[in-house]
């Protein structure tokens, strides 16, 4: 078996994911809407508010959304010194900016935005705030020579970039993915909103790999759409672009919703019977490589360093396939020989190779701990499919200070029953601690009535 890529089609998200030569899947990718999703989308945008404690401007990015930029990217906009945000943007200024990341999942934040866009494309990669022309190095001189006259008067409208697989394919691709490009870089609009965007399965088909793989697609009507979209834009795919002809869908019986499941579970099994967790926070990711039961039949050395390599292994995998970004801390198991600790970081260097998305990384810590840097663009596989919660008070700790609030309310003088008002789970507390409501009601001299809701308080009703 080759490697391949298969691409799901949806309504609002499609999702694509790369099988390797083994049948398992290794890479996997959403692809959303551009309302669900504006990560690398472009706008028309309007300065609201200009913030020169913060050095910030926020942006109102119509259809709800709003954006905010800072004063490194705002810099951008002017020539010569800019020391504050203001010398850059005025409220009322309109601009072309687009979205580079999107929020954590426990931010609610305006999107981060840059007045200087860049759009990728499978040949060419194009940018506002210039006019120029260059090659990759990787491609001939003899095909830079054919592209340069086609897309000069091109450039001049933005900054071009020709990419090394520019060198596969006809020069009139690669043309028209640029004027696609610069058309999308380019455009105006006297008020906020949307101006270009890829369609998920523009996107499905961009993120392809650059090789010969096939490139799997369910439904025949999807298949024809995604020739003619290859046919217009990106001939190097066209040949690629096969039916998917499995009896059910292709993500279930290739294995990928499998892996998804796995990847989301609280525990991720290792082979020798350790497991690791990763759990995000805003700051960083924690991921927590634990012996479990692999130590039957290992001395302890051999089951430590057995389960950091399968750790390393699974770690390397997961940011991969869940698109972990950012920084992420992995605490590995304490390992006295410091020849083992080299076979770990050997393997560590070793599994990152294979990562498309750089990654740098730490040695071990004298506490067993490494840091992991790997670029951060959209939301994580888990940050996007789970619901992070917030931290929530105890039910014992919500009783107790009901308890005070209780005290309080009926040291006034006012005649009447004393309300308690608290969640089923605080209510649920209390009957397992009958003794405390019982001094409660003797050191209150009056009736006590207990009521459900979220938000606990303590009244008296007259």
């Amino acid at each position: 078996m080759t490697s391949f890529t298969i691409i799901e089609p949806g309504i609002g998200e499609w999702r694509s994911a790369t099988i390797d030569e083994d049948g398992f899947p290794i890479d996997l990718k959403s692809h959303l809407d551009a309302s669900l999703s504006p990560l690398d989308t472009i706008f028309r945008a309007r300065v609201t508010r200009v913030d020169n404690t913060l050095d910030m401007a926020f942006l109102d990015l119509g259809d709800g959304l709003s954006g905010a930029m800072n004063l490194r990217r705002a810099k951008l906009l002017v020539k010569g010194r800019a020391d504050t945000i203001s010398d850059c943007v005025c409220e009322g200024d309109m601009l072309t900016v687009q979205v580079i990341s999107e929020p954590g999942f426990l931010e609610a934040k305006a999107l981060p935005v840059t007045p200087r866009p860049r759009l990728l494309g499978r040949y060419c990669v194009v940018e506002a705030g210039g006019s120029r022309l260059n090659f990759s190095k990787d491609l001939s001189a003899k095909k830079q020579k054919a592209l340069a006259p086609l897309l000069a008067d091109i450039a001049a409208s933005a900054a071009i970039i020709v990419r090394s697989h520019a060198g596969e394919v006809p020069a009139e691709a690669v043309v028209n993915e640029a004027v696609m490009l610069v058309k999308g870089l380019t455009k105006s609009a006297d008020k906020p909103g949307l101006l270009f965007s890829h369609s998920p399965l523009e996107q499905a088909l961009l993120a392809a790999p650059a090789d010969e793989s096939d490139i799997l697609i369910e439904g025949g009507s999807i298949l024809a759409e995604a020739k003619a979209i290859a046919n217009r834009l990106w001939p190097d795919l066209k040949e690629r672009l096969q039916l998917y002809k499995g009896s059910s869908s292709a993500f279930e019986e290739l294995g990928v919703n499998e892996t998804i499941d796995e990847a989301l579970a609280d525990r991720i099994e290792l082979p020798s019977g350790g497991w690791i967790s990763i759990t995000p926070t805003p700051a960083l990711t924690a991921i927590d490589v634990n012996m479990g039961s692999a130590l039957k039949g290992r001395n302890a050395g051999e089951a430590k360093l057995v389960t950091n390599m399968e750790a390393a292994m699974a770690v390397a995998f997961h940011l991969r396939f869940q698109d972990i970004g950012g920084l992420v801390v992995v605490d590995f198991i304490d390992m006295s020989s410091k020849g083992h600790a080299k076979e770990l970081m050997d393997t560590v260097t070793k599994a990152f190779r294979e990562d498309s998305v750089p990654v740098q990384h730490t040695g071990l810590s004298q506490f067993g701990l490494m840091e992991i840097n790997r670029k951060r663009r959209g939301l994580s596989l888990r940050d996007r499919m789970l619901r992070q919660s917030r931290q929530t008070p105890r039910p014992e700790a919500m009783a107790l200070d009901l308890l005070r609030k209780a005290r309080r309310a009926t040291d006034s003088a006012e005649p009447g029953t004393l309300v308690l008002v608290m969640p089923m789970a605080v209510q649920n507390w209390f009957e397992q601690h009958p003794n405390l409501m019982s001094t409660l009601k003797e050191s209150a001299g009056r009736p006590i009535e207990t009521e459900t809701g979220e938000t606990p308080s303590a009244w008296i009703r007259s």
